[in-house]
């Protein structure tokens, strides 16, 4: 049974996280010796976009002798190809677990290649922690985990392994490899019946607040699974399945599948927004801003954008914001160092903000090319929203000011709709102002609307392909 990794990589690389631990003595990394006793399963899906065939997934997985002690290894590809103007933009991704008997975590490597950029994630065993080794733009970054978790890739195997079996439910604390963070996973076998001759078993998997169905047959082998909005897999042959289709998808099919109309023309200067947002699943919580209000009503969420404060509730911890991650490499030396050079002549954080909002707009190019870190985006000097709104983050809290990272909508004057996208709030005069570096907005102009905030930004997929809009009132 495949696991979760590739789609929520592909779809949501907009989630950031802060490892839980303190700097120790050098680690190794280097993978523990096995032998491959036997081959347990080897299967291949293709991967389709409203049924264009847009990439390959591959698994494997083997019984193996560690130490003269039994284990297992897993280990998986990935390769999704999506057309953009005259060029084709691949994501590779490539993975190897190590289990022993009792399927603990012992080992794994991480690989993942968007473009011409890139990750790197090995993490072993010591006693009863995890060292964490992440490298992003030749940056190499080494963490602690004090609490026991599964690479996400190994839960599926560690279910097929268990056998499949009607109304059983098993819970992992599992590390999101793609998503550098460690997140709840629930996963649930319902009912039998048959489908194309064959007995299928639903596989339902909840995934913090993301819920994806597999489709497995007696075996194990997956099925199909229809995953999350407009994307589908199928089990193939490995030639199938390594083929791509000439009409493979363009990033402009997946373009017009995000966006979100309206029937009023919001070109003009306002300064306040009133939308009803609805068609979202129950269990999604929008949250407050400082300059933003969202109302559960009936039929969704009443939500109200102001270019001036509408709430005064203060955050709950703003040291959160202030924290280096994998991604926002706040304590890099680059880092530092340029924002501190930009900033020498500001008179108080507010200035400090604002040059740094500017100079990441007029500097970072605006090219759809996902990034893996801050460091990342100022080694290339290119990227999109979230590319510029890691960058932003990380400069501002390198000067000890807490910036977020939220994620959400934005309205498109060309496409008269509504477009996902991700920008920043920074904490200037006792609140967080939104700001958008992408435009060289300061502050940022009503029209954006706040889905999701920096500990789920991954949830913004519960909104893709679903949501609609109507403008209630501009003011």
């Amino acid at each position: 049974m495949r696991d979760l990794k590739g789609l929520t990589k592909f779809l949501i690389l907009l989630s950031f996280f802060s490892l839980c631990c303190v700097k120790k003595e050098a680690y190794s990394y280097e993978r523990p010796l096995f032998t491959i006793n036997n081959i347990l399963k080897d299967e291949y899906l293709g991967l389709f976009f409203q049924e264009k065939k847009m990439g390959y997934f591959h698994g494997s997985a083997y019984e193996v002798s560690i130490k003269d002690k039994k284990g297992y290894y897993v280990s998986g590809d990935a390769v999704i190809k999506i057309a953009m103007d005259n060029e084709t933009l691949y994501t590779i991704l490539k993975e190897e677990i190590l289990l022993d008997e009792s399927f603990k975590t012992i080992y794994f490597n991480y690989n993942q290649k968007i473009g011409d950029s890139s990750l790197n994630i090995v993490a072993k065993s010591h006693g009863s922690d995890y060292a964490i080794k992440t490298i992003s733009a030749g940056k190499t970054e080494e963490s602690i985990i004090s609490e026991e978790f599964l690479p996400l890739a190994a839960a599926g195997f560690i279910i097929w392994k268990k056998g499949i079996s009607e109304g059983k439910t098993y819970s992992f604390k599992v590390f999101v490899e793609a998503m550098q963070k460690t997140e709840n996973l629930t996963i649930t076998i319902g009912k039998k019946s048959v489908e194309d001759g064959n007995n299928v078993f639903p596989v339902n998997q909840k995934l913090g607040n993301i819920e994806i169905t597999s489709y497995v047959l007696e075996n194990g082998d997956t099925f199909k699974e229809e995953s999350i909005q407009g994307f589908t897999m199928r089990k193939m042959s490995k030639i199938e399945a390594l083929k791509f289709d000439i009409n493979a998808p363009s990033f402009y099919d997946l373009f017009s599948f995000s966006l979100i109309p309206v029937d009023v023309d919001l070109n003009g200067k306002f300064s306040r927004l009133t939308v009803l947002a609805s068609n979202i699943d129950s269990n999604v919580k929008i949250e407050n801003g400082f300059y933003q209000i969202a109302e559960k009503v009936e039929d969704g969420y009443k939500i109200t954008v102001s270019d001036t404060k509408i709430t005064s509730s203060q955050p709950k911890n703003l040291s959160a914001y202030l924290a280096k991650t994998p991604k926002i490499q706040s304590d890099a030396n680059e880092i530092k160092s340029l924002a501190k050079a930009l900033t020498k002549d500001a008179k108080n954080d507010k200035e400090k903000a604002e040059i740094v909002v500017k100079w990441v707009n007029k500097n970072i190019s605006k090219r759809l090319k996902d990034k893996t870190s801050a460091l990342d985006v100022l080694s290339s000097r290119e990227g999109e929203c979230e590319a510029h709104s890691m960058l932003v983050a990380a400069l501002l809290r390198s000067l000890s000011i807490p910036a977020k990272v939220v994620g959400g909508i934005v309205y498109s004057k060309l496409n008269k709709g509504f477009l996902y996208h991700a920008w920043n709030e920074v904490w200037v005069d006792d609140h967080f102002l939104p700001v958008d570096a992408t435009f060289g907005e300061f502050p940022a102009k009503p029209y954006h609307i706040k889905l999701t905030e920096e500990n789920n930004m991954e949830d913004v997929v519960l909104f893709i392909g679903k949501l609609k809009l109507k403008v209630l009132s501009v003011e």
